[in-house]
């Protein structure tokens, strides 16, 4: 008796894990397309916008996608590093003026970790709070450039202040250039197409559990 007792425990145990099991291979799977996509985007005008002083990006919409659908830690910071990763590849051919300071992974890759490890801990307090996934879309849709921007900008101006002011020359100041190009033809125009694209994909396939 003891025996068969003990082979039934196995079984359930057995079966309990194939469910957890299979949504890390889903999550893993998912994880690797919308790094799949990231990369496709970053080799792509659609990835990044050359617009002279700022290159709008869209490479941040997989991260935001993966934060709201897969709501693992893990795989949110996983996906900033992988946007990260994207721009330091993609600065080695320069696409605008600043795209060569994008080499150094301070001003690349750790900002984009920073704002995925933000995010991700911003999102589990709204998950408590908010339970329609489409309004958590336009928060994390929004949320994800907003933090890009901040700390690509401050890092930026860390390590390549005086390059950058030797740019923009006597054509305008950084304050100027700051808020009058980089908020009003990056972030902002990535705010709104975040919020739009992460709202109806989240909505989309929130039926799919991760």
């Amino acid at each position: 008796m003891e025996k068969e007792e003990i082979k039934e425990e196995v079984i359930v145990e057995s079966e309990e894990r194939k469910p957890k099991l299979y949504q890390e291979i889903k999550s893993i799977t998912f994880t690797g397309i919308l790094i799949a996509l990231m990369f496709a985007f970053a080799w792509t005008i659609l990835g990044f916008i050359p617009l002279g002083f700022v290159s709008p990006t869209t490479v941040f919409l997989p991260v935001a996608v993966g934060i709201c659908c897969i709501e693992k830690k893990g795989y949110g910071i996983a996906l900033g590093i992988a946007f990260g990763i994207c721009s330091w590849i993609r600065s080695f051919a320069p696409a605008s003026v600043l795209d060569p300071y994008f080499q150094n992974p301070l001003v690349s890759v750790l900002p984009r970790a920073l704002m995925g490890i933000v995010v991700v801990f911003i999102y589990a307090l709204i998950k408590k709070a908010v339970k329609n996934s489409i309004v958590r879309g336009v928060i994390v849709g929004a949320l994800v450039p907003l933090f890009n921007t901040i700390f690509t900008m401050t890092m930026l101006l860390i390590f390549h202040y005086t390059d950058i002011t030797a740019l923009l020359a006597d054509t305008m100041s950084v304050t100027k250039w700051l808020f009058g190009t980089v908020v009003l033809l990056n972030m902002l125009p990535e705010m709104a197409l975040g919020i739009i694209v992460t709202a109806i994909v989240s909505k989309s396939i929130e039926k799919i559990k991760f």
